[in-house]
């Protein structure tokens, strides 16, 4: 699932792209994923493109906002010519490099011949037409508001496992299973350590240690992971994959320890951790 590093990527790629052109046309081939009137965006110009969480919100100049989530699988694809899409790479789940493909599910066709393709194996994401940004209730993290003492607060609000919290998009707007693995090791907290457990010292390291896990992804323009689901706009691959701490290294040596890295499942997600580093 693109994080906020992932989405973020997103839109600083698609900014120059696609803001001060005018949508002609809106093709839905999955209806399911696009909800609201085609019409009121059609013959739109693009105003501005943001992001808070793992939510982008396309700005159009009647006031209106086209907000997009990708949840497990979507992707964004920018074409120069959305006739002749062709990129470098093979676009993943579709065995090819040519747009559209089997995986496509919306095309957004601008006036001066380029365009966008929203893909979605899974089709669990959406493109919706609305009055306003759809927003998570938590806390953006490169938001000035996502402070130290903002983190103490929320942790201490809740007592379900650490892990379960950093992924609640309504306290903390933005991380999700990658970065909160990883971000969990570097603090040398156990996955399933309840939130009130934690010291003041353990609650300091953590928010620090996300900080740190985020930037970096920002830094790599997001992960590529195992299923390779995530792509930049332009087919291409992010980086931070080869940065991971525990994250997908089930068996692999620790980082710090050499002790191999444990998977387990709880709350229907995968947690890796460091037994030794990560003690419960």
């Amino acid at each position: 699932m693109p994080e906020l590093p992932e989405v973020e990527t997103i839109r600083l790629r698609l900014k120059p792209n696609i803001v001060n052109k005018t949508i002609k046309s809106i093709f839905v081939l999955e209806h399911k994923q696009f909800i609201g009137e085609k019409k009121t965006a059609i013959n739109q110009k693009i105003v501005d493109i943001t992001r808070v969480g793992k939510i982008l919100a396309i700005r159009l100049s009647n006031k209106k906002y086209l907000n997009i989530h990708f949840k497990l699988s979507g992707q964004f694809l920018f074409a120069k010519k959305i006739n002749d899409a062709v990129y470098r790479n093979v676009i993943p789940f579709t065995k090819t490099n040519k747009m559209p493909g089997s995986t496509t599910r919306i095309i957004i066709k601008f006036t001066d011949g380029s365009g966008l393709f929203f893909n979605d194996l899974r089709k669990f994401g959406w493109i919706k037409v609305a009055d306003k940004p759809e927003q998570p209730k938590g806390i953006d993290i490169l938001s000035k508001r996502f402070t130290l003492d903002y983190f103490k607060k929320v942790t201490g609000l809740v007592n379900k496992p650490i892990k379960v919290f950093l992924l609640d998009q309504d306290k903390i707007a933005g991380i999700g299973n990658i970065y909160a693995n990883d971000s969990l090791f570097l603090a040398r907290v156990h996955p399933l350590r309840k939130t009130q457990s934690l010291t003041e010292r353990e609650k300091t390291r953590l928010y620090r240690s996300i900080r740190k896990v985020i930037s970096e992804g920002l830094e790599d323009q997001g992960s590529s992971g195992a299923d390779e689901a995530f792509i930049l706009p332009d087919g291409s691959k992010g980086k931070h994959q080869r940065r991971f701490l525990v994250y997908q290294r089930e068996k692999q040596p620790c980082l710090v320890c050499k002790t191999p890295i444990k998977r387990i499942k709880h709350h229907g997600r995968s947690s890796f951790f460091c037994p030794i580093c990560q003690k419960l």
